[in-house]
């Protein structure tokens, strides 16, 4: 392939994947063979709705060099990795799309019997790679020994997220939505399984953990859903409160002022002292998602299964009780330290970022990962990430990437 033709390639796949949902931000990555010495590969920390042909990277097969003052994306090893092993290989995706990555974090192959399923993936087995850390020797090294199982071109990636190849654009991309419906039918044939139903439906499989897998089900208590409303921050001393949805009906907030206005609701005190006590967030989302929602209905501890969610999460997250308010608001806040995301009981998550477009992508990964804790209940649960591993994917995040988004 043409050295300009890979790159628009590159960069209409990402739009696609983005459009279908499979990727988001500067996650994941896609790259093209170029010939049997180069490929080319999307750019590290660049988000994909306004990628440029000019910024995807030529990289070589036999080193993993490359020139120029742009940086290839971390995961570029795994791509010469498959070349050199699949020589009919011509495009790789790599993403964290969500029903892939549930199934990730049971670290088992799947297995595929259906033959219909078996013609899209190119083989009756998904093998799952061994976890290693992003970017790192032994992820890498984790997916090779998959490709040595399998010559099909769906592969799992433990706790992270998947590899889908194609001799084409078009074929990679089918076989990563292929892949997503295969495993979201995976999750559910469990449920239909374990509770003895047989019509699918995902708000009755969130039930069922509610009632019959998840932490102190027996306790749980059947408490409507209050909104914590979203809110960005306006200069040093004020913030603005959505009151309806953002961008609608909002009213501006000091975090000196002496006490809550009576025009204001109480959950507003939530947002000043999180402002008040947190200078670089800028922006609060609540996060009111099914599976957020769910979770959030057990008041437990919540640990990463998939490593994003250690990244821009944080380690863990945190539940606070649903107190009156305003007295609650100090709890909150201060469950918050650390993180970029708090959990409310019964009500979902407080998420937060630098901007308004972090703090939705901050809720966009406490999503996945709460369908993560909820679908792998299904299978027994799943072992969290190591928490010094998570630690560490926090910190490089933390003075690495974010950093990145700052400068752009």
């Amino acid at each position: 392939m043409k050295l300009q033709q890979a790159r628009e390639d590159v960069v209409l796949a990402g739009k696609q994947l983005v459009e279908a949902g499979l990727i988001a931000r500067t996650w994941g990555n896609v790259g093209a063979r170029i010939s049997g010495e180069q490929f080319v590969i999307t750019p590290s920390g660049r988000a994909y709705e306004t990628l440029t042909p000019e910024e995807i990277v030529t990289v070589n097969i036999d080193d993993g060099s490359y020139r120029g003052p742009i940086k290839p994306s971390s995961e570029k090893g795994i791509h010469a990795a498959v070349y050199r092993q699949r020589r009919e290989i011509n495009f790789i995706i790599h993403t964290h799309q969500t029903c892939a990555s549930v199934v990730s974090a049971l670290h088992r192959d799947l297995e595929l019997s259906d033959p219909d399923d078996a013609a899209i993936i190119g083989g009756d087995i998904v093998p799952c790679a061994a976890y290693g850390l992003p970017g790192s020797k032994k992820l890498r090294k984790g997916v090779i020994e998959a490709l040595s199982r399998s010559r099909g071109k769906a592969f799992l990636m433990a706790n992270h997220g998947a590899l889908c190849l194609g001799e084409t654009r078009d074929e990679a991309f089918a076989v990563a939505a292929g892949l997503e419906r295969i495993c979201a039918d995976f999750v559910m044939q469990r449920y239909l399984q374990l509770s003895g139903r047989e019509e699918a439906d995902w708000d009755e499989l969130r039930a069922y953990y509610l009632a019959e897998l998840s932490p102190g089900a027996a306790l749980q208590e059947d408490i409507a859903v209050r909104s914590f409303y979203s809110s960005e921050r306006v200069g040093d001393r004020r913030f603005k409160l959505h009151l309806k949805a953002p961008g609608r009906a909002a009213v501006e907030v000091g975090l000196d002022e002496p006490s809550p206005r009576k025009e204001l609701p109480p959950e507003a005190e939530v947002h000043r002292l999180i402002y008040r006590r947190y200078k670089k967030i800028g922006a609060i989302i609540h996060a009111a998602s099914p599976d957020i929602i769910t979770v959030s209905k057990t008041g437990c501890t919540v640990y990463p299964l998939l490593d994003d969610f250690a990244q821009i999460i944080g380690i863990n997250i945190r539940t606070a009780g649903r107190g009156p308010l305003p007295a609650a608001a100090e709890l909150i806040a201060r469950r918050l330290r650390g993180r970029h995301a708090v959990m409310i009981k019964g009500s979902g998550a407080l998420c937060c970022g630098r901007t308004v477009g972090d703090a939705a992508a901050a809720a966009q990964i406490l999503d996945k990962g709460c369908r993560a804790v909820i679908g792998t209940a299904l299978f027994g649960g799943a072992r969290p990430i190591n928490p010094l591993e998570a630690c560490l994917m926090r910190f490089v995040y933390l003075t690495k990437y974010a950093r990145m988004a700052e400068r752009q």
